[in-house]
């Protein structure tokens, strides 16, 4: 090799390590268990931020691998994760209580309008509470309506009635007396905990998941019997971002995540309501009991929510921000 040979070869190695080492570093963490069908758009999400050639060097750990959505939230406000997909609970300011709020969205279209449009006023206010503690919304998902499993059959579930059964609930005052309100005695626990829970006996019940998610995680590994569609939460997740991160970034890197992140947050949303139907109908394959409603019965156990437990919600969130919510 020729002395002007070996000077070409070293300036190109030295050229990709310098760039290899200009790359910013970006740690995706996601929560959704690796056979859930958005665990793939996340991968690719991934993937076609790093493969976009602006300078970021992008890793995935998905399932829970660095923490719960509790734990991810407060890693993602130290800096310790650049990003993440996951639940956005109301530990870390209590007017975050508005994703608990019951029968909000009960609909498809609601649903679109709600979680769906970055310019809804729900997503406003997430924008406005989440940036005052250093977090950047990029997507939010509504991933469609959720109903509750349980071990068996409560005493009267398509009625405002004692149940006689302890489920879970999340960490959110709201959730948890409206679970009370339909005649439940609740504990609550964080998602990582609720399967063993319940596999053991310690609670009946939960009020958790998507037809999905509760074939997936509890009738496929044989646990539970029954499904509750009281459809009165959306399975919201987000994907969003440390603040201070994100700000200091490119203009051309800004644009890449916001791009893919939408289209993330869109594609697990359709995708996730296509496939509601089939999974209640693998539910019955499995021997699981799906409680029906009637319209009526549904309409009044609204209402008694309603009646109940958002008179009270103003007292959590802020008057001002139910408001705005109920003005749109």
């Amino acid at each position: 090799m020729t002395f002007t040979s070996r000077l070409m070869m070293m300036t190109t190695v030295a050229a990709l390590t310098a760039t290899a080492a200009s790359a910013e570093r970006l740690r995706i963490a996601g929560t959704v268990p690796t056979e859930h069908f958005g665990n793939a758009v996340l991968e690719q999400m991934a993937k076609d931020i790093e493969d976009a050639g602006v300078g970021l060097d992008v890793k995935y750990f998905p399932a829970g691998q660095l923490g719960t959505g509790e734990e991810l939230l407060e890693s993602a406000i130290r800096g310790e994760v650049q990003m993440v997909h996951a639940t956005v609970y109301a530990q870390k300011d209590p007017r975050l209580e508005i994703n608990s709020l019951p029968f909000m969205v009960t609909t498809k279209d609601e649903l679109d309008a709600v979680y769906g449009d970055p310019n809804s006023e729900y997503n406003k206010i997430l924008e406005e509470i989440l940036t005052s503690f250093g977090i950047q919304p990029l997507g939010t998902i509504g991933e469609g309506l959720i109903g509750m499993i349980a071990t068996e059959r409560p005493a009267n579930p398509t009625n405002i009635d004692n149940q006689g059964m302890n489920v879970r609930a999340w960490s959110s005052q709201i959730a948890k007396q409206t679970m009370e309100e339909l005649g439940y005695n609740v504990t609550t626990l964080s998602w990582a905990e609720v399967f063993p829970a319940v596999q053991a006996g310690t609670i009946d019940g939960a009020i958790c998941c998507t037809p999905e998610w509760a074939y997936t995680t509890f009738a496929a590994s044989g646990v539970g019997s029954t499904y509750v569609p009281y459809n009165a939460f959306i399975e919201s997740t987000m994907i969003y971002a440390n603040k201070r991160f994100y700000d200091g970034l490119t203009d051309e890197q800004r644009a890449v995540i916001e791009k893919e992140s939408a289209e993330a947050a869109a594609e697990i949303s359709q995708l996730a309501w296509e496939r509601s139907q089939g999974f209640v109908d693998q539910l019955k394959e499995a021997d699981w009991e799906v409680v029906e409603f009637t319209q009526g019965e549904r309409d009044a156990i609204k209402a008694h929510i309603q009646a109940t437990v958002w008179p009270n919600v103003a007292d959590v969130v802020g008057q001002d921000i139910i408001d705005r919510l109920t003005a749109n």
